[in-house]
């Protein structure tokens, strides 16, 4: 009686194992599309992902070309600013000096 039930197990174990593999490569073959799908799908996310990360990597680059440009033309007006500045206080100096002069003179020439 123990051999029989002995055999019977080692039978359904057989059988188990087999139908095991079975649904394996049924799973296996099933799924392998599926896998190739995600994967291009994923691989094509990542292109687009690299191809937008040059392209932000270029635009960076030229932007802070562009703003050392743009500030050292700022710093170049701000100096030319200030030596308009400048100029425009030594005219007016000027003209201060000889409005000065201009009243002294009409101030001797009325004594």
């Amino acid at each position: 009686m123990f051999d029989q039930i002995l055999k019977e197990y080692d039978k359904n174990r057989v059988q188990l194992e087999k139908q095991d593999e079975a649904l394996k490569r049924q799973l296996h073959h099933l799924s392998e599309p599926m896998t190739k799908k995600i994967l291009h799908g994923l691989n094509t996310n990542v292109s687009i992902l690299h191809a937008n990360e040059q392209i932000i990597e270029k635009e960076t680059k030229q932007l802070l070309k562009d703003t050392a440009a743009l500030q050292k033309e700022s710093q170049q007006w701000a100096q030319m600013y200030n030596q308009l500045n400048e100029v425009l206080k030594k005219v007016g100096d000027i003209a201060n000096f000889a409005q000065v002069i201009e009243t002294e003179l009409r101030d001797i020439v009325e004594k």
